[in-house]
């Protein structure tokens, strides 16, 4: 069975004020509105990784959405590699790890 077309997979990595604001449950929120699926967790260098699959179009509004981030986030850079679905996830969570 082939994938639809317009399936897709992101990894993002957005830097700047984006730990200990709120981001990780804000992307939660609108990856689920979108209906997306996979995760986000807050990386050791003060990063936040973003990693989802879902409709393309779907996550070039998350992408979009990273830029924004929630409000006393200041995002400066979005670094977003695109890839086949992998089908790994089933829904979207916070990694608390």
């Amino acid at each position: 069975m082939t994938e639809p077309s317009d399936r897709a997979s992101l990894r993002a990595v957005v830097r700047g004020r984006v730990q200990g604001v709120g981001f990780r449950w804000w992307v939660h929120e609108l990856a689920r509105s979108l209906e997306l699926v996979g995760q986000v967790s807050n990386r050791r260098d003060g990063t936040v990784l973003v990693m989802a699959e879902g409709s393309r179009a779907g996550l070039e509004e998350l992408v979009e959405g990273l830029w924004v981030g929630p409000r006393y986030a200041a995002v400066t850079g979005v670094e977003v590699e695109w890839s086949k679905p992998s089908k790994r996830w089933r829904r979207f969570a916070i990694d608390h790890g």
